[in-house]
């Protein structure tokens, strides 16, 4: 149920004196920008971002012919392709799939967040697990995630370290990072070696060969999409571009713009494990995955792409403007909706909970544009948040 003007301010003010997550969220500002300052103004990333700009602008326009083509493609591939027109949907065709009392590992995929479907997989009797390290750490918490590529940005080295004494039964020294990313390693390992299901996300996803394009720097994607004998993609239908080439740009710049000067890893994959190394014909399973599903998921953003929040679509889902935004820096995800967080992540409540959902967060929106200047795709950002604003006091005054 969306929750009221009143509701909202009472929460976003709560917030201001949670002196954790302001410190968590400040630190986590500050890092970024040390770390985006690094790529802006590099010549070879400010061409990327003119050429992936082109690439979402057509893509947003052509995103049906463009999510049909890819599920062509897989096919093609011998991967079954699914189309969700909803959260319902899509959980159901995971059910289908996943079955009951598996042991199932995912890599960190704000779609998945969308649809609730950590959260419906434990409900079915399966043991489920994020694999991502800040994914894992608002698990522990029973949390929504903070922002869209750093999802525990909320939650101080301190406070990491109390909740791992919690769950794993030692004490944690809260300035010894390297120790307690070593104890999630540990703890998570054994659990990807023993999943019978992983669960993986998409940067980019061509429409012409099916291929999927991710960007990390855990290795946790390719151990979730490698070990586990199935392998379960889901995405967004804004995922699609023409071309693998434009997926390797768009998934890049995603990397550079969320935090990332030099990503550790990209991953490029078509199908499931295989080999060509006896007579250069295919044999599969290789060593990975014995089989590979995608789903890619509507859930309002065919129907957004064709009205005022249109712009909205070609969001690469970098964050970059939450880390901008005075409002966030204060209220942190406090200022967000069931899944999505400040900035473009209004719009994007908006777009997959329904207007109702985002107008009573709009109004806390400065205007200061911000998000604007370092959206690396140029989304009017505010422009469309000053749309909500505008809609829902129309609304409120009976115009």
């Amino acid at each position: 149920m969306a929750r009221s003007f009143v509701e909202v301010k009472k929460e976003m003010y709560a917030a201001l004196s949670d002196e954790k997550m302001r410190t968590g969220v400040a630190r986590g500002m500050d890092s970024y920008l040390v770390n985006y300052r690094k790529v802006k103004d590099r010549p070879d990333v400010v061409q990327l971002r003119s050429e992936v700009k082109a690439i979402k602008d057509y893509s947003s326009k052509h995103m049906e012919e463009l999510y049909k083509s890819a599920l062509e493609a897989l096919q093609r591939n011998g991967v079954p392709g699914y189309y969700a027109r909803t959260a319902g949907d899509a959980l159901e065709i995971v059910y289908k799939l996943v079955g009951t009392g598996k042991i199932v590992v995912k890599s960190k995929s704000m779609v998945t967040e969308e649809i609730g479907l950590r959260h419906f997989l434990q409900e079915k009797g399966n043991e489920v697990w994020e694999t991502d390290l800040g994914e894992l750490i608002i698990q522990f918490r029973g949390e929504k995630p903070a922002h869209m590529i750093s999802p525990a940005l909320h939650v101080p080295r301190e406070a990491v370290a109390e909740v791992f004494k919690k769950e794993f039964g030692r004490t944690f020294d809260p300035n010894d990072l390297p120790g307690m990313v070593a104890a999630a390693r540990e703890f998570l390992r054994a659990k990807l070696l023993g999943a019978h299901v992983g669960i993986t996300g998409i940067n980019a996803i061509s429409a012409a060969d099916g291929t999927i394009v991710t960007v990390e720097n855990e290795a946790n994607i390719r151990l979730t999409g490698a070990l586990p004998p199935t392998n379960i993609v889901i995405g967004g239908i804004e995922k699609v571009v023409p071309t693998t080439l434009d997926a390797v740009k768009t998934a890049l710049l995603q990397g550079y713009y969320g935090g990332s000067p030099v990503p550790t890893y990209v991953n490029l994959s078509a199908g499931p494990s295989g080999t060509r190394d006896i007579e250069k014909t295919l044999v599969r399973p290789a060593q990975g995955s014995k089989e590979m599903h995608v789903v890619l998921v509507d859930n309002g953003r065919l129907q957004a792409s064709a009205g005022p929040l249109w712009d909205a679509t070609r969001c690469l889902r970098c964050g970059a403007c939450q880390l901008v935004c005075p409002t966030y820096s204060v209220a942190g995800p406090t200022w967000g909706g069931p899944t999505y967080t400040a900035a473009v992540g209004l719009l994007w409540t908006a777009i997959t909970e329904g207007r109702q959902s985002a107008d009573p967060l709009s109004y806390f929106c400065l205007e200061c544009e911000a998000c604007n200047d370092i959206c690396p795709v140029q989304i009017d950002i505010s422009g469309s948040i000053r749309w909500l604003k505008k809609m829902a006091s129309e609304e409120l005054l009976g115009g």
